[in-house]
């Protein structure tokens, strides 16, 4: 069995419902987890570690390992260095056979089903997004990001530019495995919550259903859905809902076994799912109304980007 452990660094306050996210690492005994903060943490479950830095000295370090100079004048910067969190941080993977990196606007399944499912030794890159992706813990995969083949630019530009790259994903290292052919499972095996619809429905052509509920249960994220009033079940790696602005949950998630995850949060879920609970936890409103929603969101975008264009245009002058 793989050795594997999976990295976090977050600065700032964090998510109301943080607590769900390490009650979703705990049910992954197997794995070990890294939380890279200042933020101090207590009554950690046990597979959960805390690397207790700040983030001055976290770009310390990054500067020391990588041999530059690196400008994260924001949190969010570090989205860019999370394919680099194997070299930066390697003094605590040594052990591990795959590192990996993750976001706590999710909630984690059985990750180890889904890595021996999918069989997770074939792959230099297990998953390609940032949410989650795990690599191989070899001396040559951990430096992959230097090659040629992001088309965001060179990986020395990216760590010295104050700007936000997507480097973890489709503009850096995906087009980097890509180029030079290294395996890369990319397989679409999680619940990616869309941004577009206030109904919980599927990013990009994920398979929807008019009915349907998220819930995790005793270390499981599943999908219930009903086609002409017939129930059934789909299981997912993870969930990951896109920094929605929940507030805490109002049940304990130290010990909860079983919760749905729906638009506005969190609710503890006592029984089998049924569509009395679709309509409470995940209503579907038709057709014509999230068409709205996908029209409103094209408007939003269109002005962002003149906005963005307009902004540019005025600087040169």
């Amino acid at each position: 069995m793989e050795k594997i452990a999976i990295l976090t660094v977050y600065y700032g306050k964090l998510p109301p419902y943080f607590d769900l996210w390490l009650r979703s690492c705990e049910f992954n005994e197997t794995i070990d987890f890294y939380v890279v903060t200042d933020n101090k943490l207590c009554n950690l479950p046990k597979n959960v570690n805390i690397i207790d830095i700040t983030l001055k000295d976290f770009c310390a370090l990054a500067e020391k390992k990588l041999h530059k100079k690196v400008r994260i004048d924001t949190p969010y910067k570090l989205c860019d260095f999370k394919p680099m969190y194997g070299h930066i941080l390697e003094d605590y993977l040594s052990d591990y056979d795959y590192w990996g990196h993750c976001d706590v606007d999710l909630i984690f399944g059985d990750l180890r089903k889904f890595f021996n499912l999918y069989k997770i030794n074939n792959y230099d890159r297990f998953l390609h997004l940032g949410h989650l992706s795990l690599y191989k813990n070899t001396s040559e995969c951990k430096e992959y990001y230097k090659l040629d083949g992001a088309p965001c630019g060179n990986w020395d530009e990216v760590i010295t530019n104050p700007q936000n790259f997507l480097f973890d994903e489709w503009n850096g290292i995906f087009g980097i495995y890509h180029k030079h052919n290294i395996p890369m499972f990319e397989g679409r095996i999680f619940a990616d919550i869309s941004m577009i619809y206030k109904r919980f429905r599927l990013a990009l052509n994920d398979k929807n259903y008019d009915q349907q509920v998220f819930y995790w249960e005793d270390g499981h994220v599943y999908r219930k859905y009903w086609i002409e009033e017939k129930s059934f079940k789909e299981e997912f790696i993870y969930i990951h809902f896109k920094k929605r602005g929940f507030k805490k949950q109002t049940f304990d998630a130290s010990t909860t076994t079983s919760f749905y995850i729906g638009p506005d949060g969190f609710t503890e879920k006592t029984k089998s799912a049924t569509l009395e609970d679709v309509k409470r936890i995940n209503p579907y409103y038709g057709e014509k109304y999230e068409l709205k929603e996908l029209r409103r969101m094209e408007w939003e975008d269109k002005k962002a980007w003149w906005k963005k264009r307009i902004t540019k245009l005025w600087e040169r002058k």
